[in-house]
């Protein structure tokens, strides 16, 4: 037999269910489903169920409620005893103690984070959740239970919703929250992450709305919004791109203001300042034709007028825009165009090089990005030279194999960035820090991951999210957790081929393979393994693990590394 107290109450029998009638009768059965297994005195009982009466026919009453339900359970369920009375069921026969346990096994801290098994057993317990508990029955002690089961279940929520943005599905996580928080808008919590997902999957313009409505409700309770939503809302609800538009609708609205020099506190520099700044918006967003475009231009604009300096500086943009997209060949011949640049002006020199040693890092040229960064000189000067140095540095020593470096080169980026946060881009430092401390088996690198990947999608920065996901997905892989990298390698492969990013693609698209490979779908892998072939040869870039397969597609199909070119 099972009860169900969750939604309604009611008792099935083989599979058919019969209700429990009576608000008495309710009552009754959902104190003893309360204190299930153990004896609840009769004095208990009648204080719960009659609290303003005290008489022998409140006795009597008991009894005939009793024989009632007794009836109703069927013979050897409702057990009697000078200790009062219990139900004779298991936990699991009854709906609230199975949700309250399988909630509580979901939400364990034991329970791995940032794992799909534990979305699995979330939206497992969530799908135990019948109703409110106990409708219709007014008891102090039932009361208690109803707030806590309630509360889990808002947790569990919450939990579902944190992970589906974690993984790079916002819609699902919206669905998810813009229901809770019309049950409970007073839950900030849940207010701030739907304004993550509203950001996530494009609905910039419902954002102040969500905001509204938010403050609206917590200020009908008397409340004022926390440090949390108000700074999510100050950091979503904000359109640079619009903002720079406007300005120069009015600045210079033709586009053809020539600059007098190259000084960027001159006025009639501030057209190409916010072109500049313009270009860097539209390459966070993914829209690198655009940016590139505009660079282009404004090279060609200050080249035409003599402005050396400014010039190799706008060719570093460019070949930022090129890395994103993995064109790392072509990166480089323009580095060795500003670096020709350079010879004839000055301050920009050994920012170029420690690029040019960022690039051949990627490309994995280390012997040659060592002799760069160490032609660069030492982390000094700047602030955003020397926030790049250590990046540099970290990446070098990470793919070397010196791990424990990395970790130390990336949190002193990190350390250095944060002292002058507004002018040092943290999105890909933090990533840097998970990066290393995933290649030295840090589980601390996760937290990192996560934060990362919600620091790019409120700020849609799409290549940085593309990044995050294919570079979370091989730490999945390395804690043996296939499935959930298969989610995360699909995430960072959508956003990098919507954004065009095609070396980030190929990343995603490879580490896609190695994961369905271990769950047994070589046929699946060894198409990813193709497509990622493909995208690589799409930006000309040398193909980081070549591999051979036997005669036909197989079990035997394995990726095999290539030696190394002497001094690579």
């Amino acid at each position: 037999m099972d009860m169900r107290v969750m939604g309604r109450v009611e008792i099935l029998h083989d599979g058919v269910a019969r209700g429990i009638q009576g608000r008495t009768q309710r009552a009754l059965l959902s104190l003893l489903v309360l204190r299930l297994r153990a004896w609840t005195p009769a004095s208990r009982i009648v204080e719960a169920l009659w609290p303003d009466e005290w008489s022998e026919r409140v006795t009597t009453r008991l009894h005939v409620q009793i024989h009632r339900l007794r009836k109703q359970l069927g013979h050897g369920v409702l057990l009697s005893s000078p200790n009062g009375y219990r139900l004779d069921l298991n936990r699991s026969s009854v709906d609230a103690w199975r949700f309250e346990q399988s909630a509580r096994t979901a939400l364990a801290e034991d329970m791995p984070d940032h794992d799909l098994e534990t979305l699995r057993c979330l939206e497992a317990a969530a799908a135990q959740w019948g109703g409110e508990p106990f409708p219709d029955v007014d008891l102090p002690d039932t009361a208690d239970w109803q707030a806590e089961l309630s509360g889990l279940h808002t947790r569990i929520r919450e939990r579902c919703a944190e992970f589906h943005l974690e993984f790079g599905d916002g819609n699902t996580a919206l669905r998810l929250l813009t229901r809770l928080t019309h049950e409970h808008p007073e839950n900030e919590h849940a207010q701030v992450l739907r304004i993550s997902a509203l950001q996530q999957t494009g609905h910039d313009a419902e954002l102040p709305g969500a905001f509204a409505e938010a403050h609206r409700a917590l200020d009908e309770l008397g409340l004022d919004p926390s440090s949390d939503l108000l700074y999510t809302h100050r950091t979503l609800a904000r359109n640079r791109e619009d903002e720079i538009r406007s300005d120069l609708a009015v600045i210079d609205p033709a586009g053809d203001l020539t600059p007098r020099n190259e000084d960027a506190a001159d006025p009639t520099m501030r057209g190409s300042v916010l072109r500049r700044e313009l270009a860097y918006v539209l390459m966070a967003k993914g829209r690198h034709n655009e940016a590139l475009s505009l660079l282009e231009r404004l090279e060609a604009l200050h080249s035409g007028l003599g402005h050396e300096n400014l010039c190799a500086i706008l060719l570093q943009d460019m070949v930022t825009v090129m890395a994103l997209t993995g064109d790392l060949r072509r990166a480089l011949r323009l580095l060795g165009e500003a670096s020709r640049l350079d010879q004839r002006t000055t301050g920009t020199d050994a920012m170029l090089r420690i690029i040019r040693a960022l690039v051949l890092t990627h490309m994995s040229r280390l012997h040659r990005a060592e002799e760069s960064l160490r032609a660069a000189g030492e982390a000094t000067g700047p602030k955003a030279r020397q926030v790049m140095w250590w990046r540099t540095r970290s990446q070098i020593d990470r793919r070397s194999g010196r791990c424990h470096d990395a970790v130390v080169g990336a949190l002193t980026a990190w350390t250095i960035a944060r002292q002058d946060a507004a002018e040092a881009d943290v999105g890909p430092i933090l990533l840097d820090v998970a990066c290393s401390m995933r290649d030295d088996g840090d589980a601390e690198c996760f937290d990192w991951y996560r934060t990362a990947l919600r620091f790019a999608h409120e700020g849609v920065r799409l290549p940085l999210a593309a990044s995050a996901h294919a570079s979370l997905a091989k730490a999945q892989l390395m804690w043996g957790r296939p499935k959930t990298a298969i989610v995360h390698s699909r995430a960072g492969l959508e956003l990098a081929q919507w954004s065009g990013c095609w070396l980030f693609a190929g990343k995603a698209a490879a580490r896609l393979a190695e994961a369905e490979e271990r769950m047994g779908d070589t046929s699946s892998a060894l198409r990813h393994r193709h497509e990622s072939q493909s995208f690589y040869r799409r930006i000309d870039f040398p193909v980081p693990f070549p591999y051979r397969t036997g005669a036909s597609p197989g079990a035997d199909a394995r990726l095999t590394c290539e030696p190394a070119a002497p001094g690579d």
